[in-house]
């Protein structure tokens, strides 16, 4: 047995080795024997963490994330030349890539050089949602030689270390690059390598001045995500001089907003924090769509309302940026076009008036309103916006709208395109919410309708919270506060409910809710009050409760407003009168009164008997007898004659000592509480149990 071990060891290192062979063999140029497997990260937050993708066949790909781990991801971040694996990631952390998974099931033991020498599979069964990352630690501060840095690259004569001209170390020298299709991208690149945050601004025309090294890369096009510079795509070879070496400047601090001069927190000038300095933001060019960036970035729901000129103040310091154009869907202000040339006075500070729930509005927004509270609802479903079909569309559905973008309550809930017909897909149709979700996203929809744009629904908000909440019941016309006409909060206004299909279990619902115990009458009892008059429109019937529904409004129901009922059938219910105490409360002091009356019932079967046993004892007994008597008669005069009395009957002899108390008078006797301490009780049960 120990030797087929052996050999099944022995032919499992074997094969790991022929597998590395052969990709040795496959991807060695035969020219000078090098082997290029290039490795990158993509879409960190810096140089150190990334999703994962390799260079193989002429193309970049992903990993797949079965079987990923920290010895994996040892493996990548040795071969990248930074220091110890901190994190192997999975499930696209940092993103889902694109183009062809080259990577399947990697098993690295830990200490391989490089990821492709791992045993893996190139054949997957994967999405990119199944895509690998990885978080490195800081690699040693003096690498063996300059191109092992991962920083092989710097920033020169910007006159600090968060700009200046780009240089990059590439076959063993230093070079700049030219100013050739260079962007915001491209700097967002060269600032994340170098370890900050954000990038300011890219500027070319050699900005910091010219460089007297070789001119190393041109033509470079990064997308934003790339983790280094040298991963974006670039010609070697160029047509320019130093006069086009490109510059950076880099967010030195963390990249902040704050409002300012608002009635609350949710609303103000916008003031941004850049490399140590606060400094405002200019309104040209501001609306809306750059509103809802900066609420977003500050994590409330939504924008109200894009405000400019000084309505929150002039403030002060420098002004930052100017003609700021977002695309409303970016997640920081740096993610939109800036410019840092401005032409703005003081008299000129864009301000924000943010929703004030602060709530997941990444996927909803109202279109072609006249202004942020209203407009056609759109939801981003599968990478893209779509619009939502108007069957059976209602107040509840357009309550969760609301409150989903951060606003106030629904104030209609319209259909047949109000706000104009949308493009594109229709993602939702017969949504069906009970108004109590936190988004449209929980409610029940279907995603397959037959419907047209000329369908698509629409809501319109309140800018703050309503007085009532939506769906809220109450008890009106009753006697007491526990009994009354159930009415329920809809429509910005309080209305009935009819008893079809009604019994004790909704009625139970709503005692709870209100905070009973439980309904001891309702419609379908002799206390039911027909023939109400009433004004207010009734808004639900066919209610059907189950038994652990605690809002009426999350029970089953007809659609809303939709009903052939009059006041007459209007419910009612009465509560108990107990409010506070739970079933469990109940239950729990019912045991105790049960064990209580058990425990002296016992006791007191125990003193009987041995009372029986001193008084029918041999004559011989060392026990005594009882030395006073009590017999029961009629009382024949006072107050009420002919009640039972007990009289007292002292021995007479021998005679009470001086020591010894006479009995208390009958008046007191009659007047006063028996008083019998809780613990003597348990003592002497105590006693009588163990004899």
């Amino acid at each position: 047995m120990f030797i087929l071990l052996l050999n099944m060891a022995t032919l499992q290192e074997w094969t790991r080795l022929s597998l590395a062979l052969i990709f040795l063999l496959l991807n060695t140029d035969g020219a000078n024997g090098q082997v290029d497997y290039p490795i990158r990260l993509v879409n960190g937050s810096s140089y150190l963490e990334g999703r994962v993708e390799v260079y193989v066949d002429g193309s970049w790909g992903t990993v797949c994330d079965d079987s990923w781990d920290l010895s994996d991801a040892t493996v990548v971040c040795r071969q990248l030349g930074y220091g110890y694996a901190l994190h192997a990631h999975s499930l696209a952390y940092f993103g889902q890539g694109s183009g062809p998974i080259k990577y399947d099931n990697v098993r690295c033991q830990g200490d391989e050089s490089m990821l492709h020498l791992c045993p893996l599979s190139t054949i997957d069964n994967c999405g990119h949602h199944e895509d690998a990352g990885v978080v490195c630690s800081a690699p040693s501060p003096t690498p063996s030689s300059p191109i092992a840095a991962p920083r092989n690259i710097r920033l020169v004569d910007g006159g600090d270390t968060f700009q200046g001209r780009v240089e990059v170390y590439v076959d063993g020298a230093w070079g700049t690059v030219c100013d050739d299709e260079w962007d915001i991208n491209d700097a967002s690149v060269v600032c994340r390598q170098l370890g900050y945050t954000r990038a300011i601004s890219a500027p070319g025309l050699a900005s910091f001045g010219a460089g007297s090294v070789p001119i190393a890369l041109d033509d470079v096009r990064c997308t934003g995500g790339e983790s280094r510079l040298q991963d974006c795509e670039s010609a070697s070879t160029n047509n320019c001089n130093h006069n086009e070496d490109a510059g950076v400047v880099c967010a030195k601090a963390r990249f902040t907003l704050r409002l300012v001069g608002g009635s609350s927190e949710s609303q103000g000038r916008v003031e941004v924090y850049v490399n140590g300095v606060w400094g405002t933001v200019c309104d040209d060019s501001w609306d809306l769509d750059e509103a809802r960036v900066v609420c977003r970035q500050l994590g409330y729901g939504n924008a109200i309302e894009a405000v400019g000129s000084e309505r929150f103040g002039q403030g002060s310091g420098d002004i930052l940026f100017d003609d700021v154009a977002c695309t409303g869907s970016e997640t920081n202000l740096l993610d939109c076009y800036w410019s840092t040339v401005i032409n703005c006075g003081h008299h000129e500070k864009a301000g924000v008036i943010c929703g004030t729930s602060r709530s997941d509005s990444s996927t909803i927004r109202l279109v072609d309103g006249d202004s942020a509270l209203e407009g056609r609802v759109e939801v981003y479903v599968g990478g893209m916006w779509g619009t939502v079909c108007d069957d059976v569309w209602d107040l509840a559905d357009a309550t969760v709208v609301c409150r989903q973008l951060g606003y106030g309550k629904a104030l209609t809930a319209q259909g047949n395109a109000a706000y104009g017909p949308g493009t594109g897909s229709i993602v939702f149709d017969v949504v069906h919410c009970r108004g109590t979700e936190d988004t449209i996203q929980d409610c029940f929809y279907s995603t397959q309708g037959n419907c047209l744009h000329s369908e698509d629904a629409s809501v319109s908000c309140s800018s703050s919270s309503a007085a009532y909440e939506f769906g809220q019941v109450r008890l009106v016309e009753g006697s007491s506060e526990y009994e009354g006409y159930v009415e329920i909060y809809y429509n910005q206004q309080w209305g009935t409910i009819c008893n079809d299909r009604w019994d004790k279990t909704d009625a139970d619902v709503v005692c709870k809710e209100l905070g009973h115990e439980f309904a001891i009458a309702t419609s379908d009892t002799l206390e039911y009050k027909t023939g109400r008059s009433s004004t207010k429109p009734i808004w639900l019937d066919d209610v059907a409760c189950g038994s652990f529904e605690t809002r009426l409004v999350n029970c089953d129901h007809d659609q809303w407003d939709n009903n052939y009922c009059s006041h007459a059938e209007d419910v009612w219910v009465k509560c108990n009168g107990a409010p506070g105490l739970s079933s469990g409360a109940v239950i729990g002091i019912g045991i105790i009164g049960v064990i209580g009356g058990c425990i002296l019932l016992f006791v007191c079967c125990k003193l009987s008997w041995g009372r029986c046993k001193s008084t029918k004892g041999p004559a011989n007994s060392t026990t005594a007898a009882s030395s006073t008597t009590y017999s029961p008669v009629r009382r024949t005069s006072g107050s009420n004659p002919g009640d039972l009395v007990v009289h007292y009957h002292p021995q007479q002899s021998p005679q009470l000592s001086d020591v010894e108390a006479p009995p208390p008078p009958y008046e007191s006797v009659i007047s006063q509480p028996t008083n019998f301490p809780l613990t003597v009780l348990m003592s002497r049960v105590g006693s009588f149990i163990l004899m």
